[in-house]
């Protein structure tokens, strides 16, 4: 794993947990000597009370140099006693290994200089090291007893050395153990500032942008890194899509404008044609260079208003949605059809008398002006136009189709694109197309919360709109 880096969070939490540890091994091993140290002077004090009182119940007279008791069956190795009689003389004895030997001036005159007063004492002896010491009067005089501590100091010392080497692994293992455990867990907060630094470095005013992810890692889902690695990458996913969906706006807009241009500069060049042949042409000519400007400003007319329409459904400047009764504005479009086309035979198949849906009353309209507009213009004479209302579910279904010779497959996944015509060789109207009426089709159908769709085989093209339904209070 990589160093951590000064100033990150991993490197800031390291040093504490650490420092942590080792004051809480410290303290415990401070309060595991001091109580096993008060355990074993208690113990020596009880030990030490019990060899008083079996010096005290020796009797006998002070003869030679050994202190009276001193061999007296019991007696742990080490025990030094010192006795100041009553007529002022001084003795000290020691037992050491299998004998009884005298003590030194030195160490009798600190063992008779302990005052008599019921406490116990440490006193360091010349030659034989701390012993734990108690002064009491006795028939025969003051007696001082001593038991040598170099057991409990050889043990403490043993705990000590085996409390520290305990306390500083356990720092060095807590240590190793935050690093790795800390390391891991910041690894994607760690990723998640490398990818933030990446986009920050993006170019994201124009062009398609790749947005990188931050790798989650195995942490659990729940964990509070993991969730907000998570929600990084949801809002780099969204970031990402709302700049592709600009891009392909972009785009969109880009080759709008350029058909757009394209098929209005068509109208205009006719226009501008016929206005010269108007001036150049003799007077017999002029009213032919001014039927055709007529005919061309018409279209440009309505190029320019299916424009302005496709415009306004882009902005979602959608008109509010009211319960509109679509088998009459279908009977209506198909009426008025009938009367325009008396070369095609319309049919309507209408289950129900009444089917109202969410829409606007003249923007369905234009839906099915197109839809049948587009079925008179690309099909034969005699051609079947069949046109149906039904409900599904909570939509209404209107499908307008046709036993036609059916549209091209190549033609096919375009046909709601703006500016997509049929080859003019399979064109069966005089009336130039726009390319715009499906596109207007499927604008309007979207902005009402439907759709719109087609499927087509040589006999039969079905253009498909599906709307929601008008119920509850919007119902009429």
């Amino acid at each position: 794993m990589s160093p951590q880096r000064r100033g990150s969070l991993a490197a800031q939490i390291q040093p504490r947990v650490v420092i942590t540890v080792a004051v809480l091994a410290f303290v415990v091993s401070l309060v595991t000597v001091f109580a096993a140290g008060t355990l074993l002077h208690r113990q020596l004090d009880n030990e030490l009370d019990g060899a008083q009182v079996r010096q005290g119940r020796v009797p006998g007279q002070v003869s030679g140099e050994t202190v009276p008791g001193i061999e007296t069956p019991g007696m742990r190795m080490g025990t030094v006693i010192a006795l100041r009689t009553t007529d002022g003389r001084i003795f000290g004895s020691v037992i050491e290994d299998g004998e009884v030997s005298n003590l030194t001036a030195e160490a009798v005159f600190l063992m008779v200089e302990v005052p008599v007063d019921g406490e116990k004492r440490t006193v360091h002896l010349p030659g034989l090291g701390k012993h734990r010491v108690e002064a009491r009067d006795t028939r025969l005089g003051k007696v001082t007893v001593g038991l040598p501590t170099a057991d409990i100091d050889r043990a403490l010392t043993w705990l000590t050395l085996f409390a520290v080497g305990i306390s500083l692994t356990a720092v060095a293992v807590t240590a190793l153990v935050t690093r790795e455990v800390l390391g891991r867990a910041t690894r994607p907060l760690s990723a998640l500032t490398n990818t933030a630094d990446q986009v920050s470095r993006l170019q994201l005013a124009r062009g398609r942008v790749e947005v990188p992810r931050v790798p989650v890692g195995a942490l659990p889902e729940n964990n509070e890194v993991t969730r907000m690695a998570t929600a990084f990458n949801e809002m780099l996913e969204r970031v990402e899509g709302a700049l592709a969906a600009r891009e392909a706006s972009e785009v969109k807009l880009r080759r709008f404008v350029a058909d757009a241009s394209h098929e209005l500069r068509n109208p205009l060049a006719a226009i501008r044609g016929y206005s010269e042949l108007a001036e150049r042409a003799p007077e017999g000519e002029k009213s032919f260079a001014l039927q055709r400007i007529d005919a061309e400003s018409q279209r440009m007319t309505k190029l320019v208003n299916d424009l302005l329409l496709l415009a306004r459904l882009d902005a979602d400047t959608q008109v509010e949605a009211r319960p509109v009764d679509a088998v009459e504005v279908v009977v209506n479009a198909v009426s008025d059809s009938q009367a325009t086309s008396r070369n095609h035979l319309w049919q309507l198949d209408l289950p129900e008398p009444e089917v109202f849906v969410m829409a606007d009353a003249d923007q369905l309209h234009q839906v099915m002006v197109n839809l049948l507009g587009n079925a008179r213009s690309h099909t034969p004479d005699g051609t079947v136009v069949r046109t149906s209302v039904r409900r599904q579910g909570d939509r209404a279904v209107i499908e307008v189709a046709d036993n036609g010779p059916g549209i091209p497959e190549e033609t096919l996944p375009l046909v709601f694109e703006r500016f997509t015509k049929a080859d003019d060789a399979r064109a069966h109207s005089s009336v130039p197309s726009t390319g715009l009426g499906l596109a207007i089709v499927r604008a309007i159908a979207e902005g009402f919360g439907g759709s719109a769709m087609v499927s087509s085989r040589p006999g039969r093209t079905a253009f498909t709109v599906t709307l929601p339904l008008a119920s509850g209070p919007q119902a009429p």
